[in-house]
């Protein structure tokens, strides 16, 4: 795989976690790699692959019923057999670690002097003096601005971008040789997770071997030159990077590149300007919204979550509406459906008023209108069986007898494939994308003319994210169903839209047909979004210069 003597080799790493009953279930099982100094390795694969167990297991950052076997020599030492002060010297100095979740990781209670300084203090890198002002370096090394004025914040009262760049600035500040990054990017948006990567780079510039652990291979192709795929504990393949998007050997490897999407750009379109809404007068809309606003206030005063937004679907279509946290576009989803009441504006839903609705005209409404949550096992009802959860609907609205809800409630599961034989099994039962597959069912079950999709695959695998969308374009086909998708990948939006609302600051930037957004974008904010994406299937380019997101003043303009 990597050329040159290995700074890391691993050979036949294996892990296991003792149960209850004291027999250990396995979770890696021969683990084998090798990475030079200046090498970048990703190893990818979906949930409960092993990727993260396996590189926590070579820091012995595992809990106690944990069993690890094998050999892994870092600089000729092996890390499962050192002694613990030992270990203890090589984490942070030798090998530095990057958790996804920075807020996690980073001491709530502490500023980020006070944990920087503590992590060259105990190396006995430097002297007091000296680690503060290596502190701050690592803060400007990692391109947070005002470092001298910001190592004395604490975590919270930074941004999520921030944060992952401070906990980057804490594990590169005792000079490692390998970084080993968990999912860094994960939690962010495309435009602050391009920053985090691109400062990836320049540090394997300066001549930082890296791990990347990722279920996203446009992240591996972007930062990597080999990868090493993992399923249920194993490798399936390892490759050069350039190979593997090519010519990948395993079904599995193709089935992750198949299920990875890229944005097309490609195709020509005549370029004019984006309007609020270019959709033609008629035929009138199913639903329509003017002027939404929502005010949230709190201690720090009024929040305008979504500000002045006019949206229309008409029948049959799928409109996505994209951007990036806190842009307002799942407040817009709630408000559609009065989940929560907008401050103004108005919306009517086939010629109704929707906010003007009393409560048993609201409660008929929503009958023709269902909307599917971002997190199923959250949105599922633990107690009930799947049956049971596809049923409560049909109850709720008095529609047809118990033996009449039970045959809907199976005839739905069919539908969304789930089988029959497992209608009385518990959400429990079910993985992540099995799950969203149920709530879908339910939300089908009342026949709605609209179904509002609020981030539906957004925590889901690869594969699991393309059988969710494959299935909501064949039901949408099949039952002539309008949809408002609401997400933040672009790629998705492209493939199961046909017009695209770009919302950021909650504010509408940009509304065009799908085609026209992805060729001819408009507004500067598209643009940015655009170039932020990270292809799988063509080589990526590194940005001329540093990619930073819009501000707000920037958005509005």
């Amino acid at each position: 795989m990597t050329s040159g003597h290995p700074l890391l080799s691993v050979r036949d790493l294996t892990v296991g976690f003792r149960g209850r009953d004291g027999q250990p279930t396995p979770a890696v099982q021969g683990l084998s790699l090798n990475l030079s100094q200046g090498g970048s390795l990703a190893i990818v694969g979906e949930s409960g692959s092993g990727k993260t167990v396996s590189m926590r297991a070579l820091l012995r950052l595992l809990p106690g019923s944990a069993e690890v076997g094998g050999r892994a020599a870092f600089e000729g030492h092996d890390l499962l057999r050192l002694p613990a002060d030992r270990l203890r010297a090589v984490r942070g100095r030798g090998i530095g670690m990057v958790f996804q979740n920075a807020m996690d990781a980073l001491n709530p209670t502490r500023t980020l002097k006070s944990q920087l300084t503590e992590h060259l203090r105990w190396h006995r890198i430097c002297s007091r003096s000296e680690a503060t002002r290596r502190a701050v370096a690592a803060l400007d090394r990692v391109g947070i601005p005002e470092p001298h004025r910001r190592i004395r914040m604490y975590p919270f009262q930074l941004s999520g971008g921030m944060r992952q760049r401070a906990m980057i600035a804490m594990s590169i500040v005792a000079g490692p040789r390998l970084l080993i990054a968990d999912e860094p990017t994960t939690a962010l948006d495309v435009t602050v997770q391009r920053q985090v990567l691109d400062l990836l780079n320049d540090l394997r510039d300066d001549g930082l071997s890296l791990i990347m652990i990722t279920h996203d291979l446009g992240v591996a192709r972007y930062l990597c030159d080999d990868v090493v795929v993992m399923r249920d504990g194993r490798v399936v393949e390892s490759a050069p990077m350039a190979e593997f998007v090519t010519s990948a050997s395993h079904p599995y490897s193709k089935q992750l590149l198949a299920a990875a999407l890229d944005v097309d750009t490609s195709t020509d379109a005549t370029q004019q300007s984006a309007v609020p809404d270019p959709e033609p007068e008629a035929p009138s809309p199913l639903m329509r919204a003017n002027d939404l606003v929502k005010v949230f206030n709190g201690r720090g005063g009024e929040t305008r979550a979504v500000d002045q937004v006019s949206v229309s679907i008409h029948r049959g279509q799928t409109v996505g509406v994209v951007g990036e946290s806190g842009s307002g576009k799942s407040t817009l989803a709630r408000l559609l459906v009065r989940l929560i009441e907008p401050t103004s504006g108005t919306v009517t839903f086939a010629g109704a008023d929707l906010l003007g609705a009393g409560r048993r005209e609201l409660h008929q409404l929503r009958r023709r209108v269902q909307m599917v949550f971002q997190n199923p096992h959250g949105s599922l009802l633990p107690h009930l069986s799947v049956a049971a959860n596809v049923m409560e609907p049909l109850r709720a609205h008095r529609v047809g007898t118990p033996v009449q809800r039970r045959q809907r409630a199976l005839e739905m599961l069919e539908l969304v494939g789930v089988p029959a034989q497992r209608a009385d099994h518990y959400p429990r039962q079910f993985s992540g994308g099995q799950q969203q597959r149920v709530a879908i069912a339910r939300a089908l079950a009342l026949e709605p003319e609209l179904l509002i999709c609020d981030e539906p695959t957004s925590a889901l695998d690869l594969s699991i994210q393309a059988q969710i969308l494959d299935l909501l374009g064949d039901l949408q086909q099949r039952l002539g169903l309008s949809m408002l998708f609401v997400t933040h990948n672009l790629a998705v939006a492209q493939r199961l839209c046909d017009r695209i609302v770009v919302m950021a600051a909650g504010q509408v930037m940009e509304v065009a047909p799908a085609h026209q957004l992805f060729t001819s974008p408009q507004h500067p904010y598209t643009r940015a979004l655009l170039d932020a994406v990270l292809p799988v299937h063509s080589p990526p380019q590194r940005a001329a210069q540093p990619l930073d997101p819009p501000q707000t003043e920037e958005i509005r303009r």
